[in-house]
């Protein structure tokens, strides 16, 4: 079968979520014996895999082309016209797959709350074009893949009041893969930090490792007051962050103590392709997500990377993430109460920290990319009939409309709110 994989994004030397997932897919269902074609804005030999055709999403004509010749569509995102191309080839046998990953854009309540009025229109134009698409794929596409269950019930949401329970069936969760353990070395890893730390980081350090970014919705002033009361405690203890501008240092750092400043470190974002060399050389990872969206999804995205190295986990709890944690024995899940303590007992405590690696290898393999590309293969099997795909088509279209009005009420609510 021939697979068309399209997220707008740019596949070259730096790969982010999305682009890495469709790589890190593309490379499954190749070996698999599939056809790939990877659509996006640009590409290139270091981020497309070999044997992979890249079409630009720039160029109309053979973006359509990539279209009809595929036999399974799947669209993370996409605008308008991309969405019109799905609809056109779908009438043709092609079947359309909805990877709604990402569907916190539609709980932008916290994002435009904290942001300028200027912003607060275009923050909800993409939440609600995100909401239509949502509901397009939900009541549309021949499969609707999603990240846990709590996307899961929301997809199910979306189309219950159409269409009662019948497509349940149609939504399926897929978690994010990982990639097997290549045995990254943690001796190389702790060398390649203390390089680009310039010294400050040593062979006896507690390396703590923060993997993603520094977002203002993972209300790190309290994580770092908590780390601070366990860096007081043993001043081998490090937080490392990468890729924060020196003004959010300077933000972050306003958190702790001077006693503690020298323990957060700040360090470039390193090469995506070599980040597991560096990150091996940490303890553990630290994970915390902010209330809503961001903790059942986003910040949760890393713990892929983690099962990749073994490297535990210390987390906030969650609806999915922490059960498995706890379950396995591969990570901790706490409070900020209880960070502190936390912190610093792992830091004392050498085989805990080996046993907990173990355990995360272990919770990887039900993790790997070929499972996720081996249930894209059965999910693609079941075709939607022409006839049920107009009835969610006009339906839509006759929804839209009132999308339209919420959105126009929605901005006007977030622009004087509080007037």
């Amino acid at each position: 079968m021939k697979f068309l994989l399209l997220y707008k994004g740019d596949y070259g030397s730096s790969l982010r979520g999305p682009e890495m997932r469709y790589a890190s897919l593309a490379v499954e269902l190749l070996s698999l014996g599939h056809q790939v074609i990877l659509c996006g804005r640009t590409g290139n030999k270091h981020g497309i895999p070999a044997g992979a055709e890249f079409v630009s999403v720039s160029r109309g004509y053979d973006l359509l082309r990539a279209f009809f010749s595929a036999n399974v569509v799947v669209l993370h995102g996409g605008g308008p016209l991309i969405l019109l191309f799905a609809m056109l080839v779908s009438f043709w046998g092609k079947r359309l797959v909805l990877d709604s990953y990402v569907p916190h854009w539609i709980e932008l309540d916290e994002v435009v709350g904290k942001s300028s009025k200027k912003d607060i229109p275009k923050l909800l134009i993409k939440a609600y074009f995100n909401v239509a698409r949502s509901l397009l794929g939900g009541l549309v596409f021949d499969k609707v893949i999603v990240a846990n269950k709590r996307q899961l019930d929301l997809f199910r949401g979306i189309t219950a009041p159409f269409l009662l329970t019948h497509d349940f069936s149609r939504i399926s969760v897929i978690p994010f893969g990982c990639e097997r353990h290549g045995g990254h070395d943690k001796a190389n890893g702790r060398l390649l930090l203390a390089r680009l730390s310039e010294g400050r980081i040593c062979e006896e350090d507690f390396l703590i490792g923060w993997l993603g970014g520094t977002y203002g919705w993972f209300d790190l002033e309290s994580v770092l007051s908590a780390i601070s009361k366990a860096i007081l405690k043993n001043k081998n203890i490090k937080l490392v962050f990468f890729g924060a501008d020196g003004r959010r240092q300077s933000e972050l750092l306003s958190f702790v103590d001077e006693a503690v400043k020298g323990n957060i470190i700040f360090l470039p974002w390193v090469e995506f392709g070599r980040r597991f060399e560096y990150w091996a050389g940490f303890d553990i990872s630290l994970v915390w997500g902010g209330e809503g969206y961001e903790n059942d999804y986003a910040s949760r995205t890393r713990n892929f990377d983690c099962l990749t190295l073994g490297l535990p986990v210390v987390q906030n709890e969650d609806d999915e993430w922490g059960e498995r944690l706890e379950k396995s024995g591969a990570g901790v899940v706490t409070n900020l109460s209880s960070l502190p303590d936390v912190v610093y007992e792992l830091s004392g405590a050498p085989g805990r920290i080996a046993e907990m690696h173990h355990s995360m290898l272990n919770l990887a393999s039900d993790f790997y990319w070929s499972r996720f590309a081996t249930a894209l293969e059965a999910i693609s099997v079941d075709s939607m009939s022409r006839g049920r795909r107009l009835i969610g088509i006009v339906g839509c279209l006759l929804l839209f409309p009132a999308l339209l009005f919420f959105l126009v009420c929605s901005v006007f609510i977030m622009i004087f709110r509080g007037k």
